[in-house]
């Protein structure tokens, strides 16, 4: 399916199995349950534990950080069952998805007065294109009409999640936050994106929204399509952070059916040992 309009802990035994792989692949559990980046998901950690608003983090602070999440989940019972762990983690993801469901929402009415530029509360195919232009000539570093490996050289943004201010959630919306994001979502499988081909996509996404079928976008069907493609996201993100959650239980419990706090304890001080790759007893956040 098309994306439409704009695109949003182990124990030791168990590190030995994750040795094998290639330094650039990062076990899955040893993530925030998000794709991105290596250099991404260190600094998201420091961004997360970190205090007094310092670019690093010790491992004292993040094992306890990292454990008092959990505090919660052990008020009633020693012990708890992957289950009981699965609805934990989804009821704080339900909460925070929600958030970002109305949120979004808002910005999405926000949006379409920005592309309404006459403010006559329609949105044509030429005001949408407009902004697709401008979309365009952003990624085009070099001003060739062509979006492509050069441009990517040329990407000063290629490492703006680095610094902590644009993380991503696990119900972000698909959208190119860099030259190389934009050529996988709009390249068609190729290794460039022409304007031409730009367009071409932007028109299509423009009919899909237009309902009616009659070139006059109004704000209602602009947003309600977005809720629709928001949706289907969000629900799809849930699946995908369940997936994670059952394999973080089990890289916690180590092969026993029930997990104590005393658990996650060990499994942050394994957590952080593996983030703290140049054995410095701290994480720094990367440039």
């Amino acid at each position: 399916m098309k994306k439409y309009f704009f695109l949003t802990l182990l124990c030791a035994s168990s590190v030995q199995v994750f040795a094998v792989q290639p330094s650039n692949i990062i076990p899955e559990v040893f993530t925030a349950g998000i794709q991105e980046p290596s250099e991404v998901t260190a600094n998201r950690w420091v961004k997360m534990f970190a205090e007094n608003n310092t670019n690093t983090v010790s491992k004292k602070q993040f094992v306890r950080k990292f454990t008092d999440q959990y505090l919660n989940l052990f008020k009633e019972n020693k012990s708890i069952n992957k289950q009981q762990f699965i609805d934990y983690e989804l009821f704080k993801l339900d909460e925070m998805m929600q958030k970002y469901r109305e949120m979004s929402i808002k910005q999405a009415h926000v949006r379409f007065h920005v592309l309404d530029q006459n403010k006559d509360e329609i949105l044509t195919l030429k005001e949408f294109q407009e902004i697709g232009l401008k979309t365009f000539e952003g990624f085009d570093k070099n001003h060739d009409g062509i979006v492509n490996q050069k441009d990517i050289a040329l990407d000063e943004n290629k490492n703006r999640l680095h610094g902590g201010a644009n993380f991503k959630t696990p119900v972000s919306m698909p959208m190119a936050t860099d030259v190389s994001g934009f050529i996988q979502q709009y390249g068609e499988g190729k290794e460039y994106v022409t304007l031409a081909m730009y367009l071409s996509e932007r028109e299509d996404q423009y009919r899909h929204v237009n309902q009616k079928h009659d070139w006059q976008v109004s704000e209602d069907e602009y947003v309600n399509e977005f809720i629709q493609r928001y949706d289907e996201n969000a629900n799809h993100a849930r699946d995908r952070m369940k997936r994670f959650y059952e394999l973080r239980f089990e890289a916690i419990a180590n092969g026993h059916a029930k997990i104590r706090i005393q658990d996650i304890e060990h499994f942050s001080q394994t957590l952080f040992t593996y983030w703290d790759n140049e054995k410095m007893g701290e994480i720094q956040t990367k440039p």
